[in-house]
């Protein structure tokens, strides 16, 4: 439930790209807000004289700052081909997907400086300065170009989810390109999600923002009639990842002379992340520095002894999970061969290296590897396993099928409030006092943090304050939907509050502080006036919201 609460209007973010174009607006279902892509009317003057004028200061300003035309930045358009795994046909599916970059893998068009706008709704213009991105695609400290990927549907719950981890790599100037795969979208959401991309997110944050569509995967088959009999969309993450990494333009295979596959970029850093993450500093594929380096008692010995903590052929890395060595008891044979090396690890091996999760990393040579025998693996675990995190299991099993023993570090992120294997003792660390400001605009500078926030979980603090993604309104990106209430800033402070409390105000303050941000970026770019940012509380029950002085 959603309850009505006018504030003040509050700062804008940061203008971060070149001019947007816009839509006409159209219906959602009968409510108030617009469609779940945000489409919306044009704050352009109809009047054909004034219209001319505006456009051309526009085009004054764009070549004002950028230089002249000769310097503005090039774009490119590439056809994908998309294979479908499930029937290897080989037929374009999909054809033009619009991926802009620079083909020197180093400059990029993007919007830096935050800037205040202190202007009331009805006199809010939109963003016009024209900057550059200066961020770049390779790690700051081993020179390793960096890709980060999500894999999601194309579905209006993935779609918010996607603008935020955009929007969440672009706050913190995340390195490298960030890629989300798309699967199965029918011939219209693939149309409305490149628009949309192209308009929202590759414009306004960085070019180095792309996306790549896939078939869909996520269909159980019956093994003898080929029939599909049920969903897991989980399988999406390996043939997602395998698919990128055959046929994407930086990444994919080249045919040789010789009828050889060989990688464009082997040598290039994959980092796989899930939808719901929030990035809270940049990840890279370095963990050198033990100042925001945690790893689990029972691995420590091992790390301190590693020679090197950088992720490089051979040596993978990824977060803790606590799944521990589940996947030694599925049938071995069955899934991977009667001869798997996966079957000669003991009991102790196979907790210290293999329980990984997302983010996972690795070089794309090795992350290739993995993805074919994921992708191979994952229908056989479920078939065995039909419940939740089958797939997790069967890359455990991919894994040391390989002998692709991974470094297991615990500050990856944080998800579930104190449980173990994750890196909350850099929250535990913050003071009190500062634990819902420090969650509201994070520092590593400052104090070390995790890298991100596995938002999966309900985060709750004396009952009103809450923060659940699958209580967020898939249209929240929209100019018409109202910004969320933020909590005070001593939330989770005093004697009747739980360390666990004070972890989960962390949660909520950071998880709310950053949807707003990326709301009213929407907003400055795309709504006439400002948009909507009227404030509203996001409530996970109607008997849990106090009433007005309770």
């Amino acid at each position: 439930m959603l309850r009505s609460r006018p504030t003040k209007q509050h700062a804008a973010p940061s203008n971060n790209g070149s001019l947007s174009s816009h839509s006409t607006r159209r219906s959602n279902g009968g409510n108030n807000y617009d469609d779940p892509r945000g489409r919306r009317k044009s704050a352009f003057p109809t009047t054909p004289l004034i219209g001319t004028l505006i456009v051309a200061s526009m085009l004054f300003l764009v070549l004002l700052f950028s230089g002249s035309l000769s310097t503005s930045s090039s774009s490119s358009s590439t056809s994908v081909e998309v294979v479908d795994n499930n029937n290897n046909n080989n037929a374009p599916i999909v054809d033009g997907i619009h991926i802009i970059h620079d083909n020197n893998h180093q400059q990029f068009r993007n919007a830096a400086a935050m800037q205040s706008n202190k202007n009331d709704n009805k006199s809010h213009s939109f963003k016009t300065t024209i900057t550059s991105d200066t961020t770049g695609v390779t790690s700051p400290t081993t020179g390793a170009t960096l890709h980060i990927i999500f894999s999601t549907d194309c579905g209006t719950y993935q779609h918010w989810q996607s603008y935020l981890f955009f929007h969440r790599a672009y706050s913190i100037r995340q390195p490298g390109y960030i890629t989300r795969i798309a699967s199965g979208c029918t011939e219209k959401q693939l149309q409305d999600e490149k628009a949309w991309h192209e308009e929202h997110i590759a414009k306004v944050m960085s070019d180095r923002y792309r996306i790549h569509f896939t078939p869909h995967f996520s269909g159980v088959k019956d093994e003898t009639t080929g029939e599909v009999k049920d969903d897991y969309k989980y399988f999406n993450k390996p043939f997602g990842l395998k698919h990128i990494l055959e046929h994407d333009e930086l990444l994919g295979l080249v045919v040789e002379s010789s009828g050889n596959n060989q990688m464009k970029q082997p040598n290039d850093i994959i980092i796989l992340c899930d939808p719901d993450f929030a990035l809270l500093r940049p990840i890279t594929d370095d963990f050198s520095n033990p100042r925001e380096t945690l790893v689990g008692p029972r691995r420590k010995t091992h790390f301190d002894e590693m020679s090197s903590h950088i992720v490089t052929h051979g040596h993978p890395y990824a977060q803790t999970y606590g799944l521990g060595t589940q996947w030694r008891t599925f049938n071995l044979d069955e899934i991977a061969g009667a001869t798997s090396p996966a079957k000669e690890v003991d009991q102790k091996n196979g907790g210290l290296f293999y329980p990984a999760g997302p983010p996972y990393m690795g070089t794309a040579s090795d992350m290739y590897k993995i993805a074919l025998a994921w992708a191979e693996f994952a229908p056989r675990v479920h078939k065995e396993y039909p419940h939740l995190l089958a797939e997790m299991y069967a890359y455990c099993i991919a894994a040391a099928h390989l002998q692709l023993p991974h470094t297991l570090i615990d500050s990856l992120m944080i998800s579930s409030a104190g449980i173990g294997g994750e890196g909350w003792k850099f929250i535990s660390d913050i003071p009190e006092s500062e634990t819902c400001s420090f969650a509201s605009s994070p520092d590593h500078s400052i104090r070390p943090i995790p890298s991100l926030i596995h938002y999966c979980q309900r985060y709750v603090v004396d009952t009103r304050y809450f923060w659940g993604k699958r209580k967020v309104p898939h249209g929240i990106f929209t100019c018409d939907h109202p910004l969320l209430e933020e909590p005070p800033m001593d939330l989770g402070q005093g004697v009747s509050h739980t360390e666990k409390d004070r972890m989960n105000a962390f949660m909520v303050c950071a998880l709310t502080k950053f949807t707003n941000d990326a709301m009213l970026l929407f907003k400055d770019h795309h709504c006439e006036g400002g948009g909507n940012r009227e404030r509203r509380e996001l409530v996970p029950h109607v008997n849990l919201v106090r009433k007005k002085g309770g």
